[in-house]
């Protein structure tokens, strides 16, 4: 996640407690690998915060 972001593994791991902790995220660990996923909230906020395609303006 740090590298594809771009920052620092404990950048990283504390952008992503901090989502955690809002309620934006799950983690699920298995064995030595972490998957995080939306969770309802989260997406709920991602798609409220996306621009939507409008009809075509001419």
């Amino acid at each position: 996640m740090a590298r594809l972001m771009g920052v620092t593994p404990p950048t990283a791991s504390e952008h992503l407690a901090i989502l955690r902790g809002a309620g934006l995220i799950e983690s699920i660990r298995a064995g030595r690998t972490t998957t995080h996923e939306f969770t309802g909230a989260g997406r709920s906020l991602l798609d409220a915060a996306s621009p939507r395609p409008g009809p075509p303006t001419d």
